[in-house]
């Protein structure tokens, strides 16, 4: 007897709830089911999870994912043992909001789902509130395609090697028509087209994963709106690493998923808190971008560039899915040893292009490096300590800005021209600029912000840094006022958090004051900011993103983040051991003979604060930890004993 019917007679014999009698006996939620392909039938009430076959009370289970999905209903979680499986996995029917259906592996047991023909591995058609946790997907022709389906998770998952050789949007975790999904704590690596896409899908959240290798992109978002892409590690050394656009001919391209187009329809997306570790380049072909922009009152914010062959970020115009960029605020930001400068501004008259603010961010030690021979400039500048490219001189603001290379006022800083011009003007200093091109360039900083490690990828401010409370205020109150509305010159710095679930509004500060707020609403129409608690300003008072000191500081990150980056381990040294460190590979955590302690639980986090790992651990004196598949970089490990917690800083290479 299964353990629905059980409840459901239980519920008879008491007589208790008795106008339930008419309803199904599935709508009694909270099951678990259990996916084992290693059974020769199917077991009813009977499974045994420690034998894995039909001698036990463990409730029901089933060898086929097509049976599992068809008996789950919401509440249900449907636990998939061990196993490697060939067949596509389906949700037959939608969870709710307050009772989701679960597909997740059983403890930390190794689920499998793989083969060329899977196309795509998991589809999610028109069903909403389904969570998929801890699966491995590999090597199939294409990852997940979620369509007309919504407030879908993904997390703890791995998706590698989805191999379809027509090269299909389709072909990674490819989402249309589809709202207020997560992707959350997942590997996702190697496709031959696009890892992740979003096709008119709004509200989504992006977060906290390590995303690889595409043959096109990493991500991309066309024509969607309100999506959040915060607190995850890409590396591509295959082509790009993400791109905004609108639609012009894309989507699924089956009924009733059809393909679109609809431009000037990319709005309000926000892409923070994000490292951007590499992009390869080609030889004569245009660079590939670390993040190829075409969208509309957008905010990119406090993410790290790094390594980036081609231009970290590129604005673009071009015929006919980026024909509308503007509006968008480009802010606190890294950029570091790239190679194609840090911030590309695209020169065409052609399409609509305007009302562009890029403030607040370090660009430091990047240059040029020539892999395209097919432009005489390209040569001229080749291993010049460009900061900046632009191809115009309007409807654009670069305003508080650190750019600087080795010496102040260092001529190609600034590359000003068209790639396809034989005659672009001579190089000029950045106080040139600023003098002549004050609409333009505007209150620049020269100087070596004195990050903490670059050379380990640690973008942290160190306590002498000259970035320190050197930022400019993003915007200000026209009037005075108090309470909790405020009416700000330029709401487009900031976002309410857009309704998303995991996801808040940003934490403002008035210049002067201490008090900060939340923004729980904001009106980009009449740049209105509903706040949690009330605030009082004066005409003309500046405000900003939360901050320390007496103004925000310039970069990726506040002075005040840097906590784990400035902790004195070496007072730690007598009581655990980390070895080796640093490490290609494994570490090991060993407490030393003369500690009465027990290891309790381990967590590592990484340089934007993110927590990457977390788990308890079983009183253990000595705890090994596989580190191969995390991204080189420094990172910190959060060691909990019965006593205290030490923080141990680990370089991975």
């Amino acid at each position: 007897m299964s353990k629905k019917t059980t409840i459901f007679n239980k519920k008879l014999n008491t007589l208790i709830y008795t106008t339930l009698l008419l309803t199904s006996i599935q709508s009694f939620a909270g099951d678990t089911i259990y996916v084992d392909n290693q059974l020769s039938s199917d077991c009813v009430g009977n499974y045994s999870i420690s034998n894995r076959n039909c001698s036990g009370s463990d409730g029901d289970a089933y060898n086929t994912f097509e049976e599992a999905t068809a008996a789950a209903y919401p509440g249900d979680t449907v636990v998939i043992r061990e196993g490697i499986f060939n067949s596509q996995l389906k949700p037959s029917r939608s969870g709710t909001a307050s009772e989701p259906i679960t597909y997740k592996n059983f403890n930390y047991e190794e689920v499998l789902i793989t083969g060329v023909t899977l196309s795509p591995a998991i589809l999610i058609y028109e069903v909403d509130y389904i969570t998929i946790d801890g699966l491995k997907i590999e090597n199939v022709r294409r990852w997940l395609n979620a369509l007309g389906s919504n407030n879908l998770i993904l997390k703890n998952n791995t998706f590698r090697d989805a191999v379809d050789g027509g090269g299909s949007s389709k072909t990674g975790l490819f989402f249309q028509e589809s709202d207020h999904n997560r992707i959350t704590h997942n590997t996702i690596d190697n496709s031959t087209q696009d890892n992740i896409g979003l096709i008119q899908s709004n509200y989504n959240l992006i977060d906290n994963n390590t995303i690889t290798n595409a043959e096109h992109v990493l991500w991309t978002i066309k024509c969607s709106n309100y999506n959040v892409i915060r607190e995850n590690y890409f590396y591509n050394a295959l082509q790009k690493i993400g791109e905004v656009y609108d639609c012009a001919n894309v989507g699924h391209g089956d009924t009733p998923y059809l393909k679109i187009t609809s431009l000037d329809d990319t709005k309000h997306n926000v892409i923070e808190q994000n490292i951007f570790a590499f992009t390869t380049s080609p030889i004569n072909a245009s660079p590939y971008s670390g993040i190829q922009y075409a969208g509309q009152n957008g905010i990119i914010r406090n993410n790290i560039f790094y390594e980036c062959q081609g231009p970290p970020i590129s604005l673009t115009l071009y015929s006919s899915e980026a024909t509308f960029n503007y509006g968008n605020r480009i802010y606190n930001n890294n950029f570091y040893n790239n190679e194609f400068g840090g911030i590309n501004i695209s020169g065409s008259t052609n399409h609509t292009f305007y009302d562009q603010e890029i403030k607040n961010n370090i660009l430091f030690k990047n240059q040029f490096i020539q892999r395209d021979t097919r432009y005489s400039w390209y040569t001229d500048l080749d291993t010049k300590p460009v900061q900046i490219f632009t191809g115009r001189i309007t409807d654009v603001v670069i305003d508080n800005n650190n750019i600087f290379n080795s010496q102040i006022d260092e001529l190609y800083t600034i590359a000003y021209g068209n790639r396809d011009s034989s005659s672009n003007p001579d190089p000029k200093s950045l106080t040139w600029w600023e003098t002549n091109h004050p609409q333009l360039f505007l209150n620049s900083l020269q100087a070596n912000p004195n990050f903490v490690d670059a050379s380990a990828y640690d973008f942290h401010l160190s306590q002498d840094s000259p970035m320190i409370d050197a930022g400019g205020f993003l915007t200000n109150t026209p009037s005075a006022g108090s309470g909790t509305t405020m009416v700000v010159a330029d709401a487009s710095y900031f976002t309410d958090g857009f309704g998303i679930a995991a996801y808040y509004g940003d934490t403002i500060q008035l210049k002067g004051q201490t008090t900060s707020a939340i923004i729980t609403n904001v009106n980009y129409t009449t740049n209105t900011l509903t706040l949690n608690t009330p605030l009082t300003w004066t005409a003309g008072q500046e405000l900003s993103k939360s901050y320390e000191g007496l103004a925000p500081d310039v970069g990726a990150f506040e002075s005040g983040d840097n906590t784990l980056s400035n902790t004195d381990f070496e007072n730690e040294k007598s009581a655990i051991k980390v070895y080796p460190n640093p490490t290609t590979s494994s570490i090991t955590i060993e407490l030393k003979s003369s500690e009465s302690n027990v290891i309790t639980n381990l967590s590592i986090v990484n340089l934007l604060g993110a927590t990457i790992y977390n788990s308890t651990i079983n009183n253990k004196r000595i705890v090994p930890f596989n580190m191969k598949d995390l991204p080189s970089g420094v990172y910190f490990l959060k060691i909990n004993t019965s006593h205290k917690q030490v923080i141990k800083r680990i370089l991975k290479n």
